[in-house]
């Protein structure tokens, strides 16, 4: 998960500080939106595993 957030923010400084072209600033954002699903996906399973783990027998 470290990964992808470091990703996300790599990402979002690129598009705040640098100069696309309209192509580049859309594959950005395309990948940034996918990234941050899979973040939410991940974060989804974890807290579903965390449950799990606390639900008493």
């Amino acid at each position: 998960m470290l990964t992808v957030d470091r990703q996300i923010r790599e990402l979002r400084a690129e598009l705040e500080g640098c100069a696309l072209t309209h192509r580049e600033r859309t594959q950005a954002l395309l990948e940034l939106n996918a990234l941050m699903a899979r973040q939410t996906q991940m974060a989804a399973a974890l807290a579903i595993r965390a449950s799990e783990r606390a639900a008493p027998d």
